[in-house]
């Protein structure tokens, strides 16, 4: 995992790199990155056992890579990293995946226009502000929104066992705040999905604010998608996103059945609700204004005079059961 992480940012290091058209040194990054993937053995344990010395032993890592390698294991970041973010602050990997858009590409974007993501890649395209651009003209802004629309209908999934390493150890430092009284891992995760879309977090908590900003100040966090009071949205430097929600106790039960069980597996419960005289939402169990249930799942189920249905069979395949 530390292998990717480094790799990662070694890569973006790169990137920004070719942005400012640095000659050679771009792909010295790129090419440490690739040694890092490629290593069998955890930088960390090479580090530990013969320092700087050990790293330049690599084939493909020069003394100042290694120096930066270093940084990242003795804090968890590399100032010269965080300038280059600050100095172009946009999400590389986002914007890549975009067909036809390079690092250069990025950078004119994000002067001329302020782009920084996807979303804003997509809107200025969308409002032909790119196509009047030196160098761009309606044809490419035409393939950028196509490929834009692919990657939507293709969201990228990830395997299970490569995220939940990640997710779990989220999931355990939010637990060590003694504001955190619950706190649970929901969505496809939870289902134990082969792969993963994004990671849910659903957490109770008497200081929603600082859970939140704890969340949001993560090593891992490369990007904040947005946040406020009781919910945050991140990317993770594996490239996949993480939400955080904070839910009250007395609705706990009935949000983490909801973020929990697939679209077919809560359309069909909402089914049963409603044929009940009753109304299933993220906020519990209704009849009419009075809450039935919610605070917790089990409770959920019974009163729907269901069979408590077990996380990774809530697939909507016919897994329901009346008691």
């Amino acid at each position: 995992m530390i292998n990717q992480e480094l790799a990662n940012i070694l890569y973006e290091i790169g990137y920004f790199l070719e942005m400012e058209e640095a000659a050679f040194r771009p792909q010295a990054y790129e090419k440490a990155a690739i040694v890092l993937e490629n290593s069998e053995e955890s930088v960390r344990d090479i580090y530990n056992r013969g320092g700087i010395k050990a790293l330049v032993a690599m084939p493909g890592i020069g003394e100042s890579i290694a120096k930066k390698i270093e940084e990242y294991l003795k804090t968890g970041k590399i100032e010269y990293y965080e300038k280059w973010k600050k100095k172009v602050p946009v999400d590389i990997e986002g914007l890549m995946a975009v067909e036809g858009v390079g690092p250069k590409t990025i950078r004119i974007l994000y002067e001329e226009l302020g782009v920084t993501d996807r979303k804003e890649l997509e809107e200025a395209a969308m409002n032909h502000k790119i196509s009047p651009l030196f160098g761009f003209g309606k044809k490419k802004e035409e393939n950028i929104l196509q490929s834009i629309a692919l990657l939507k209908a293709k969201k990228e999934r990830f395997p299970f066992e490569k995220i939940f390493p990640t997710a779990r150890d989220i999931k355990t430092r939010l637990n060590s705040l003694k504001e955190v009284k619950k706190i649970d891992l929901a969505g496809s995760l939870r289902r134990r999905e082969e792969t993963i879309g994004d990671i849910d977090i659903l957490a109770m908590t008497s200081r929603p604010e600082k859970v939140v900003s704890f969340f949001i100040n993560l090593p891992e966090v490369v990007r904040i998608w947005g946040k406020g009071k009781t919910k945050a949205s991140v990317r993770l430097r594996q490239g996949i996103d993480a939400d955080l929600r904070v839910i009250p106790e007395i609705s706990y039960g009935a949000a983490l059945q909801y973020f929990t069980g697939s679209k077919e597996h809560n359309v069909a419960l909402r089914k049963i609700a409603i044929e009940k005289g009753m109304k299933l939402n993220e906020y519990g169990l209704f009849k009419g204004k009075r809450r039935v249930a919610g605070r917790r799942e089990k409770d959920v189920y019974a009163a729907l005079g269901l069979q408590w249905v077990s996380p990774e069979l809530r697939k909507g395949r016919g897994e329901i059961a009346v008691i």
